[in-house]
């Protein structure tokens, strides 16, 4: 599977410096809102930070998108595009509600299964990998989520996964624009969090970079599962030691992998460029070129660093995890 330099090239804009300039307007415009992130006792921060800096990364997107579209020839008018756009607005919507009211877990899953099948829809596949799609896309969603609990990881997470997306030749256009708004938020939340992205950025990035797994390239679903192999099998390991501990599935909790991470001793900034450093190796990976050598490839460090952090835990965190 190669990445090139020219459909990432290609993938620049001139809308891109706009989408840029917007992107640092509205996050500081929220940073002044005062919509603040209260830290309770799982949070990894300890006191309040302003939250809805998403607002800038998508909002820029959804603005800038239509123009770069069009100073490339494409068209906006598709049936992928405008799924995307109508599942991203649906969703970062009422992300941002829930940010602002929180509403009932059974109400954001159902706008995130809406959501998914809209990213869905002109994806031109069958009924049943279309279905396959929609349940991925939810997943990935609440994964990225999931993950976004310290500074830095899900952002930059979604920027390197969309550059090299970008790079394979899948809707650079597309990859090229969300990746500058992430990166140009990026400082505003990594090394030191001035504000989080909140719902609204880290479902609404979710979303569009799992769409990039529904495009007809015959490795864009491989591509996108190697990007974020770190954070999918975070949540799977938690999700299967947690169910072996008896835990309840949906209650909130401090046991992800990175979370143990850090609060076994771990700083922060370095786990987060781990984190980092597993969207590199996925791109890696996926030059073997068969899926079964790709997924063990990514295997392996997942379970080096499950099997490292799990043993810090077991000497350093008292608390149950």
């Amino acid at each position: 599977m190669p990445f090139s330099l020219q459909p990432l090239l290609s993938g620049f804009t001139l809308p891109d410096l706009p989408a840029a300039f917007l992107c640092m307007v509205l996050v500081a415009l929220m940073i002044r809102a005062g919509v603040m992130d209260h830290p309770i006792h799982r949070s990894s921060h300890t006191r309040p930070i302003p939250k809805g800096g998403g607002i800038g990364i998508i909002g820029a997107f959804l603005l800038c998108l239509p123009p770069a579209l069009y100073l490339t020839h494409q068209s906006f008018f598709t049936g992928p595009i405008l799924g995307l756009i109508g599942g991203v607005v649906l969703l970062a919507t009422v992300s941002w509600l829930d940010d602002l009211y929180s509403f009932p877990a059974r109400y954001k899953l159902a706008a995130q299964f809406i959501a998914a099948a809209l990213a869905a829809f002109g994806s031109g596949a069958s009924l049943p990998l279309t279905v396959l799609f929609v349940l991925g896309a939810v997943f990935i969603t609440n994964a990225l989520n999931f993950i976004d609990g310290i500074n830095g990881l899900a952002s930059g997470v979604m920027a390197l996964s969309a550059l090299f997306l970008a790079a394979s030749g899948i809707q650079p256009v597309v990859f090229v624009l969300f990746a500058i708004c992430l990166l140009v938020f990026l400082p505003w939340n990594f090394p030191k969090a001035r504000i989080f992205m909140g719902d609204v950025g880290s479902q609404s990035g979710a979303l569009i970079i799992a769409w990039g797994a529904m495009q007809p390239h015959h490795f864009a679903a491989m591509l996108t599962l190697a990007l974020l192999s770190g954070v999918l099998w975070d949540v799977l390991f938690t999700l299967a030691r947690r169910a072996r501990a008896g835990d309840h599935l949906a209650q909130a909790h401090r046991g992800h992998l990175y979370q143990l991470a850090v609060r076994s001793g771990i700083p922060m900034p370095l786990v987060t460029v781990i984190y980092w450093g597993f969207v590199l190796w996925g791109a890696l990976a996926c030059l073997a070129g068969q899926p079964w050598e790709t997924g063990l490839l990514v295997l392996l460090p997942q379970l080096c660093w499950t099997g490292y952090v799990c043993t810090r835990a077991k000497a350093r965190v008292q608390d149950h995890w």
